[in-house]
């Protein structure tokens, strides 16, 4: 009975995986794209102290901390429940007073950047954790994709266990397909498991501003009229949609503030590049302008107009032309993505000693902008394509704040149409090409180095359980 209904199991999460795949994506360097059809007053001389909200009839409630405790600002919206653009237009980044802001305080990397963030128990009780770890052991993270969360199925088969962070994404809370799984996955992980939480934005823009019905994509590649320099203008057209989907991730990030969940928030990455439509694209200016007040502009909505007091902020702009100010963010992170067939210990460690000196390289140009030799802040592995070998860490010295290894087939063998390759009780099987087999999952979990989610303290806001899913895959797995 127990196999029939084992059977009967893998059926049901195959029907989920067909759903689901309508929100799945693949590594950065493949088709990761979702192109459907579509989705004042300025900043006092202290922006920190600057910038209430207006709200309207329409307005919703200021967010809790889940405790009763009122918290940020309400994000004024309209009848229909989006962004009231009318009120969200009359608020303005002065991104000069922003520089004079930044410059006028101490770089200071034992504190978050965030005024805010450094009122809230909860966020603080998050960072304090990252401080307390960093530079003695490691945090595992594993990026998700799709609520069938198989890259948990094949961690916990081979070890009982999962990693301590899981990185979410925005990508489908703007553009033209709207879903707040990610959303709820974040708040359930939290609060009902203890993990932490990670968000990256793949932010989706019209592939042509002038004709919104024609979809939307991050890829410049994909993007035929989208200006990065309007973006950042008032008056343009861009400038209104950039400002509406970064007050609408502002009320996603408020609902996870009510919530109790703090989230290590990564816009704007791999800038380096131009393969998404914020990044550097040929340019060779001493600094990238257009960057900075993207970048700034996105801080000051969320920290000085919203008021939000949950985010712990990871610049991942790998490059020296998209260097901001140290007290504009937290961490420093590069994304790697190594693509050689050995992936011993030995090569690994001089691949992740060569990475952390790059880290370190543009950690310089950030410090420059505040008169620093080096910003001392938290160095992570924000993105990879192999789980890191613990020893290889250890040989190199290379203390990461925490690695995350992208999804799907990263993680377990999918077959020709990407699909994930199960066994009849809906298991997952390890990808050997990426180095994943259950012996050496159990061995690196089981490192000092790693702190798994076995490993993770007991935190106010949530409770040290495995995910509801795994218990009910347990039940039913076979053998």
């Amino acid at each position: 009975m127990k196999k029939i209904l084992s059977i009967m199991l893998a059926a049901a999460m195959a029907l989920s995986l067909t759903a689901c795949n309508n929100s799945s994506a693949s590594s950065e360097s493949s088709n990761y794209s979702t192109s459907s059809e579509s989705s004042g007053s300025s900043a006092a001389e202290s922006p920190a102290d600057s910038g209430a909200a207006a709200s309207t009839a329409e307005s919703q409630a200021p967010a809790e901390s889940g405790d009763g405790q009122l918290l940020s600002n309400p994000i004024a919206l309209n009848s229909e429940g989006d962004i009231d653009m009318d009120t969200a237009l009359a608020y303005e980044t002065d991104y000069e007073a922003m520089k004079a802001y930044f410059e006028s305080r101490e770089v200071d990397p034992t504190k978050p950047v965030s005024e805010n963030a450094q009122t809230n128990e909860k966020t603080m009780e998050v960072w304090n954790y990252l401080r307390s770890v960093y530079g003695k052991q490691v945090i595992t993270c594993q990026q998700m994709m799709g609520n069938e969360c198989y890259e948990d199925l094949v961690f916990y088969n081979a070890t009982n266990d999962l990693t301590a962070m899981k990185g979410y994404d925005f990508i489908f809370c703007t553009g033209s397909y709207h879903s707040d799984d990610m959303i709820d996955e974040a708040i359930e992980w939290s609060k009902e498991s203890g993990g932490l939480c990670a968000f990256t934005w793949h932010w989706n823009v019209p592939k042509d501003i002038d004709n919104p019905e024609g979809g939307y994509a991050f890829y410049t590649s994909e993007i035929t009229n989208f200006s990065q320099v309007n973006a950042v203008t008032p008056g343009t057209k861009e400038y209104e949609t950039v400002i509406h989907d970064i007050d609408l991730i502002a009320t996603k990030i408020q609902r996870m503030e009510s919530e109790g969940v703090t989230i290590l928030f990564r816009p704007l990455h791999e800038a380096s590049g131009a393969w998404f439509w914020w990044g550097l694209q040929g340019r060779d200016s001493a600094t990238n302008e257009v960057f900075q007040k993207l970048w700034y502009m996105i801080y000051d909505r969320l920290e000085n107009y919203h008021k939000l007091t949950n985010i712990i902020w990871v610049w991942n702009g790998q490059n020296p032309h998209t260097a901001i100010h140290p007290n504009a963010f937290d961490i420093e992170g590069i994304d790697r993505y190594y693509d050689q067939e050995d992936i011993s210990a030995e090569a690994l460690s001089t691949y992740y000693e060569k990475c952390y000196g790059e880290l370190a390289g543009y950690d310089k140009y950030c410090a420059e902008l505040a008169g620093m030799e080096s910003t001392g802040k938290m160095m992570a592995l924000t993105e990879c394509g192999y789980i890191p070998d613990p020893e290889g860490i250890k040989a190199a010295n290379t203390m990461w704040l925490y690695y995350m290894v992208w999804n799907g087939d990263f993680i377990y063998e999918t077959d020709a149409a990407g699909k994930a390759m199960v066994d009849l009780n809906g298991t997952p099987h390890p990808n050997p090409k990426k180095g994943i087999t259950n012996e050496m999952l159990a061995e690196y979990f089981s490192n000092d180095l790693y702190i798994t989610h076995n490993k993770l303290p007991e935190f106010s806001f949530g409770v040290r359980e495995i995910p509801q899913q795994i218990k009910n895959w347990e039940y039913f797995r076979i053998g």
